[in-house]
């Protein structure tokens, strides 16, 4: 008798990070899409919008209505900012048993006033907020298995938790810690505007929202909560880049003087050699080696009072829809690991 599979909707299907999830989860061993919804393009088949789907599913978008709930055990919102607040209001209130993960930034921060000041959108469901826990596997395993709710990382969150996190966990994040990292044309989502637009993205590099990034509202309350020995200062300058997908980040954090950097190293051998999705290089990272995969390359570097760290990540899968899917699998109960265990491409 075949295993009962998880049935999940997708909200919010057609955008990169949707499209993401129905490819990840389509060749899932555990799970069935049962519906998938965009508000653009109901009545379309999924591979009429994404031929690389075709043969694999065979639904078409509907509308969004809280009745396709009543057969799922886990909706998957991958909304615009702003959405998933009713979307998730909505359905505690209808379903209040339903198994949500939110891929958008709605209830990724605990500090309202901040959120709304970064995001420019009125929080529409604070007290709901107080209920999803924040998925970040590598560093919040146990309170994801526990939850009903999870708030996903953003793409540059991740790679700023990533670089970050092992420190701040050990109360050793002090200082002014700064961080650039440099992004894919896909973290823009799929609406063109002038700074996806190639001429003007292929020959250039250029800089935006200068330390005023609104994942800096994820990041900093995340990694205060830690340890509540850190004392530490976040400037972050995101780039856009001449590529696709992936993002490259390059952190500098302040060294405690009084410690080893054996201790150092220790510390980032100790939060991730037994990490499935995070792997610690001797080169630095590239992007080309973890872009369609849920893999996050990591290097660190110490000189003096100052280490350096690199991390290389797919901002659609593991800063997208692989860490929704790798923290759906925790909160179902399966492996953690299930539907996203491949390699990257060479070239």
């Amino acid at each position: 008798m075949a295993e009962r599979k998880f049935r999940i909707g997708i909200a919010g299907a057609s955008g990169y990070i949707g499209s993401e999830l129905m490819r990840i989860l389509c060749t899932h061993p555990n799970v069935e899409i049962a519906w998938v919804t965009s508000e653009s393009n109901a009545g379309k088949r999924v591979h009429e919008l994404f031929p690389n789907l075709l043969g694999y599913i065979r639904e078409e978008f509907a509308v969004w209505d809280i009745s396709l709930c009543a057969d799922v055990d886990a909706v998957c919102l991958c909304l615009p900012h702003g959405g998933a607040m009713a979307a998730a209001t909505e359905i505690s209130t209808r379903f209040p048993k339903l198994k949500i993960v939110d891929a958008s930034g709605d209830f990724r921060s605990p500090v309202i006033d901040k959120w709304e000041q970064y995001y420019k959108t009125k929080h529409t469901a604070p007290e709901l907020q107080k209920r999803f826990v924040y998925g970040a596997p590598e560093f919040n395993r146990q309170a994801i298995k526990a939850a009903q709710y999870i708030a996903s990382p953003g793409c540059f969150a991740t790679s700023l938790n990533l670089l970050l996190a092992p420190f701040a966990k050990h109360g050793e994040l002090v200082g002014e810690v700064c961080v650039t990292g440099i992004t894919g044309s896909s973290g823009s989502g799929n609406k063109p505007m002038q700074t996806t637009h190639h001429p003007e993205r292929a020959q250039n590099v250029r800089a935006y929202k200068v330390l005023e990034h609104q994942h800096l509202v994820e990041v900093v309350p995340f990694l205060e909560g830690l340890n509540k020995d850190n004392d530490f200062d976040l400037f972050f300058v995101p780039q856009s880049g001449p590529f696709v997908r992936g993002i490259f980040s390059t952190a500098f954090i302040p060294l405690n003087n009084h410690k080893s950097m054996a201790t150092f190293n220790e510390i980032v051998r100790d939060a991730y050699e037994n990490e499935p999705f995070v792997q610690i290089v001797k080169d630095t990272p590239e992007m080309r080696l973890v872009q369609g995969t849920n893999n996050a390359h990591l290097m660190f570097r110490a000189q003096g009072d100052m280490m350096v760290g690199l991390c290389a990540i797919d901002n659609l899968v593991k800063g997208g829809a692989g860490q929704a899917v790798q923290n759906l699998n925790l909160i179902l109960g399966l492996e953690e690991t299930a539907g996203l265990q491949h390699p990257a491409g060479y070239v």
